[in-house]
C-alpha cells in the first residue's frame, strides 16, 4: 500500500509542478488524443478529445452523481457535467487545485452541477455505494494501483463504471528505455509501471470487472513533441519560475521519451459487478 510519505510526495510534486502543467495543459492536466497521426487536430482539441474518450466509457446521463479521482483544475469535471447532465464530485489532494477548480465552476456557471473536495484517494471522504460513476484521468499514475482501486469500487453504487486513463508496459523494454522510465518516474513522482495484462486480475482483485482495456499510445504520442514546443515558447516564464537545471532535466526528460519511448498509455473501463462474486471455496 502506498505510505503517507509517497502520498504526500505526490502532493508536494503537484504544488510544485502546478505552473509547468498550466503552461502545458491549459485547465486540462493530461495528454493529448488525436484520431489519426496528422488528421490536421489542434493541440487544445486534442486535449479535449482525450477528456471525450473518457466521458464515452463512463456513460453517465443526467442525474447520475459521478466521482472525478484527481480532478486537477476542473477542465475534464465541468466538460464532463455539461456533456452530460451529471452531478460531478471531483477530488484533489491539493489545495490550490480545489481553489482554481471551484473558481473555474464558479466562472463557467457550472458550480451548482460541480463541486470539489480536497481528500486523500486512499481514503475517500465519501458513504459506500455513493457513485453511479467514476473517472480518473492521468491520477492513478502517482498512486498504487491496488488501494486506489479498491477505494473506487468501494464508493460505486452496484453496476456503476470506472473509466481511466492511465500508464502501462505493452511493449519491450530496452535498457535505454528503462533508463528514461526510471528518470519519468522520478521527475514526475510516478508510482511502478504495471504490464498491460496485469490489469485485469488488479481490478478482478478491487472488485471490479474489466470491460475494455486499450493500448492508446499511438494516438496520444505527438503529447509529448506539444510538451516540448510549449515548454520551449515559455522557456523565460518556466525558467524564473523553476530554475534552468530543472527545466533542463524536463526537457531532455521530453527528448530522450521521443527518442527512447516512455511508457504506454492505457485506456481502460471497468464496471462494478451488480451481484457481489460468491466467496471461493476453500474446502
Amino acid at each position: 500500500m502506498i505510505t503517507e510519505t509517497a502520498s504526500r510526495k505526490a502532493q508536494a510534486y503537484y504544488e510544485q509542478a502546478e505552473a509547468m502543467y498550466v503552461s502545458l495543459y491549459g485547465p486540462n492536466f493530461h495528454h493529448g488524443y488525436w484520431p489519426l497521426p496528422d488528421d490536421g487536430t489542434t493541440y487544445e482539441q486534442a486535449l479535449d478529445n482525450l477528456t471525450d474518450q473518457i466521458i464515452d466509457r463512463v456513460g453517465a446521463g443526467q442525474g447520475d452523481r459521478v466521482l472525478d479521482l484527481g480532478c486537477g483544475i476542473g477542465g475534464p469535471a465541468i466538460r464532463l457535467a455539461r456533456t452530460t447532465g451529471a452531478h460531478v464530485v471531483g477530488v484533489s489532494n491539493v489545495a490550490t487545485q480545489i481553489e482554481q477548480a471551484t473558481a473555474r465552476a464558479r466562472t463557467e456557471n457550472m458550480a451548482g452541477q460541480v463541486e470539489f473536495e480536497q481528500a486523500d484517494a486512499l481514503e475517500l471522504p465519501f458513504p459506500d455505494e455513493s457513485f453511479d460513476a467514476a473517472i480518473a484521468i492521468e491520477s492513478l499514475i502517482h498512486m498504487d494501483r491496488a488501494p486506489a482501486l479498491s477505494e473506487i469500487a468501494r464508493v460505486l453504487r452496484p453496476g456503476g463504471v470506472l473509466a481511466a486513463a492511465d500508464f502501462c508496459l505493452n511493449a519491450f523494454v530496452t535498457p535505454e528505455r528503462r533508463q528514461v522510465l526510471d528518470r519519468y518516474r522520478a521527475l514526475d513522482s510516478l508510482s511502478s509501471f504495471h504490464r498491460l495484462d496485469d490489469f485485469p486480475p488488479m481490478l478482478r482483485d478491487a472488485g471490479l470487472e474489466p470491460v475494455e482495456l486499450l493500448d492508446a499510445s499511438g494516438h496520444v504520442e505527438r503529447s509529448v513533441k506539444m510538451w516540448w514546443e510549449r515548454t520551449e515558447a515559455d522557456l523565460e516564464n518556466l525558467t524564473n519560475h523553476y530554475g534552468k537545471q530543472e527545466l533542463s532535466d524536463f526537457i531532455g526528460l521530453f527528448d530522450d521519451v521521443i527518442t527512447h519511448g516512455g511508457p504506454e498509455y492505457l485506456i481502460f473501463t471497468a464496471r462494478k459487478p451488480r451481484t457481489p462474486r460468491p466467496a471461493p471455496d476453500h474446502a
